[in-house]
C-alpha cells in the first residue's frame, strides 16, 4: 500500500505545482542584498582601511565579503527565477 502513495506525491511535484522558494533562500537573498549595499557604501573607506590595516588584508576581506554577498544574492535570484518559470516545464 505504501508504494501507491509515493507515485501520487511525485506526480504532484513533477507537474510544477510546487513553485515556492524556501525561507532560508529568501533570507539569504535579503542578506546578500544588504551585504552588497553596505559594501558599496563603504567603498570610499577602503583606502583609509588599507593604510590602517594593510592593503592586502583589506583587499582579501573585501573580496571575501563581496563573494559571500554575491553568492547569496545570485542563489536567491536563481531560486526566484526557477519558481517564476516553473522548474517542471
Amino acid at each position: 500500500m505504501a508504494t501507491t502513495a509515493e507515485p501520487e506525491e511525485s506526480n504532484q511535484t513533477s507537474t510544477g505545482a510546487n513553485r515556492s522558494v524556501s525561507v532560508w533562500t529568501m533570507l539569504g537573498f535579503i542578506a546578500g542584498c544588504a551585504i552588497l549595499i553596505v559594501a558599496a557604501i563603504n567603498l570610499p573607506n577602503l583606502g583609509r582601511w588599507g593604510d590602517e590595516h594593510g592593503n592586502v588584508l583589506v583587499f582579501l576581506c573585501f573580496f571575501l565579503v563581496m563573494s559571500i554577498g554575491g553568492r547569496w544574492f545570485w542563489a536567491g535570484v536563481d531560486a526566484l527565477w526557477g519558481a517564476i518559470r516553473g522548474k517542471g516545464n
